[in-house]
């Protein structure tokens, strides 16, 4: 057979083929088609069974729900489980016997629907300590929004020819106390990469964007300094304090600053003599036999006693306390190294390192350094606003650009143009206020919200004035409230829970509410609380502000219950039991988050 007779036979047999292969597809399709109308059929009648892709996304971790199956509870038994949990919240009052020596104000109320679980006082108005907080951060979010930046800027009203500033330049701050030192190196990288080469003027810190008066106790009016706090300034670094290192008569200022002045006139460059102790042989030989008779008593006492395993316990010296028990071999090991000789008196007598600061008639301040050895001493700012314009001119020395001028104090222009700009978010400054409860972040959000406001003047009242207005803007009572200052320290301060629950409820309505609630402290997680609620449904769930001073406690916030269901709770305690109060506000709080409907009915059925 030829080539030519084997193709076409092959071509002959392969066309039958072809044929069923087009007749099998036909049928196919047909099958495809029907089985395409059943899917859609099917989807159609289950699709609200379907849960749609995305819907569990959440910002913050799901609620908790149960597991097992629950009958349909009636408004009946809601109100017979809200009747329950009341009874159980006042039972753990009654338990702690703090209604009978003390103030309480408390509500618990549901998130979703407005419903009172449970009240003790509402309206009764308490020193709330750290609890007002929440205010001035929410007055800030509310004024400002939560995605607003601080800016701290660096101008100049003079022109710049060839790189050169042919006059001063000045740095402005609008109250971000959170400001270090390498926050001010990249405001230098910024002037240099705008080609600045040389400052030809001064270096003016500008600092009137707040009033000038840095004091809490004093523009509170309360004239009590519950806590220590730096000077509350529009324009600082470093929380306002600094560092002074000695060591081997040189003296470090950290963070660097050209506006401290270092007087080290009584200062040796010389170490501390190291008195060389000859050992007494006749006290070592004594001393080394006594040693050795410890540690064999203190074998033979293992082998005598570790087949029994008992301890002894360590005496207390005070009556009827008893420390842990203590294994035996442990307890002669402490007996040797406490019996150890203690190091005979040197002849030298130990030369310190004395450091203190002062402030000069054109306002340096002034670090005075004297006597010998190596010391650290952590010191308060006199003038935040000169050290940190002090500490751009050091880093703008450091970086090659020289500066021909000193450092004082001036007021921008208004048509200054803008060198650099370094900027923090808000929302990071209320999460260190909130979470960490810290007093002198929270006087700066306090004051910020006066500044932004228009109150360079008298800022404290401005501050004041606008939570105020704010608040009543969003619906919450204003009339017995009291606030003079941004951290609760003041003990004038007063809020009822009821106008906190108010507070904490709408927030959740607001833009920024996330936000807010993302700034408080998790129960045994972070901040404040960390250490509270461990192990129980509170734990990882719960977020609140703490508050605490002498004769007061407070913890506001939120949790969800077992259910899944958000509530919203207050609860200040005025009086002597400090400890007592935050006993019941953790016991308060675990009943919240483990609260749930059914069970509830199952303990009143």
């Amino acid at each position: 057979m030829t080539s030519k007779s084997r193709s076409r036979s092959v071509r002959k047999s392969r066309a039958p083929r072809k044929t069923r292969s087009l007749a099998s597809r036909i049928a196919w399709g047909r099958i495809s088609a029907i089985a395409i109308v059943l899917g859609v059929f099917v989807s159609i009648v289950v699709a609200d069974k379907i849960p749609l892709i995305g819907a569990s996304c959440n910002p913050e971790p799901e609620p908790p729900k149960h597991t097992q199956k629950i009958r349909e509870l009636t408004s009946e038994d809601s109100t017979r489980s809200i009747v329950a949990f009341r009874s159980q919240i006042q039972s753990l009052i009654d338990q702690s016997g703090i209604s009978s020596n003390g103030k309480l104000s408390i509500r618990i109320m549901s998130a979703q629907q407005n419903e009172i679980f449970f009240e003790k006082n509402p309206d009764h108005y308490l020193t709330p300590a750290s609890t007002t907080k929440l205010f001035p951060t929410f007055a800030a979010f509310a004024l400002l929004g939560a995605d607003h930046m601080i800016s701290t800027k660096v101008f100049t009203d003079a022109p710049i020819e060839d790189g050169i500033v042919k006059g001063d330049i000045y740095l402005k701050g609008f109250g971000d106390p959170t400001l270090t030192e390498p926050d001010i190196k990249e405001l230098v990288s910024a002037m240099a990469k705008k080609g600045i080469k040389g400052i030809e003027g001064n270096v003016y810190a500008d600092a009137t964007y707040f009033d000038d008066i840095t004091q809490r106790h004093i523009y509170s009016g309360d004239n009590e300094i519950v806590e220590a706090l730096a000077p509350i300034t529009a324009l600082g670094m470093n929380r306002n304090g600094f560092a002074v290192e000695v060591h081997a008569g040189e003296v470090s200022i950290i963070p660097h600053s050209d506006a401290v002045i270092v007087s080290k006139s009584g200062l040796s460059a010389k170490e501390s003599p190291t008195p060389i102790i000859k050992p007494n042989k006749s006290k070592q030989t004594a001393q080394t036999k006594s040693n050795k008779k410890l540690m064999s008593a203190a074998k033979k006492s293992s082998v005598k006693k570790s087949a029994s395993k008992k301890s002894i316990p360590v005496k207390s010296k005070k009556k009827g306390k008893k420390k842990a028990a203590l294994d035996p071999e442990m307890q002669e090991m402490i007996k040797y190294v406490g019996d150890a000789p203690k190091a005979p008196r040197s002849k030298y007598r130990r030369v310190r390192v004395s450091i203190s600061t002062s402030m000069n008639a054109s306002g340096m301040q002034v670090v005075s350094v004297s006597g010998r050895g190596s010391a650290t001493s952590y010191l308060t700012m006199k003038s935040p606003d000169l050290f940190i314009a002090g500490a751009l001119r050091y880093q703008l020395r450091m970086s090659g650009i020289s500066v021909d001028g000193s450092i004082a104090r001036g007021i921008t222009p208004n048509d200054a143009e803008l060198l650099a700009e370094f900027k923090h978010p808000l929302s990071y400054l209320v999460g260190l206020v909130n979470k960490n409860s810290d007093n002198f972040l929270a006087e700066h959000v306090y004051k910020l919200v006066g500044a932004s406001a228009g109150g360079q003047k008298n800022t404290g009242k401005v501050a004041t004035e606008t939570v105020k207005r704010i608040l009543s803007n969003h619906g919450i009572p204003v009339d017995g409230i009291c606030i003079f200052d941004g951290s609760g320290l003041c003990r004038k301060n007063l809020f009822s829970a009821s106008v906190q629950t108010m507070l904490l409820n709408r927030a959740l309505k607001l833009p920024f509410g996330q936000d807010f609630k993302n700034s408080l402290s998790v129960a045994g997680v972070d901040g404040t609380l960390m250490k509270r609620m461990l192990g129980t449904y509170a734990q990882s769930n719960l977020r609140a502000k703490t508050g605490t001073l002498r004769n007061t406690s407070a913890l506001s916030g939120y949790a969800y219950t077992r259910d899944g269901e958000q509530l919203i709770f207050s609860i200040i305690s005025n009086g002597p039991s400090v400890g007592e109060y935050k006993q019941l506000e953790n016991r308060i709080g675990e009943a919240i988050a483990n609260f749930s409907y059914a069970s509830s009915l199952k303990g009143t059925q």
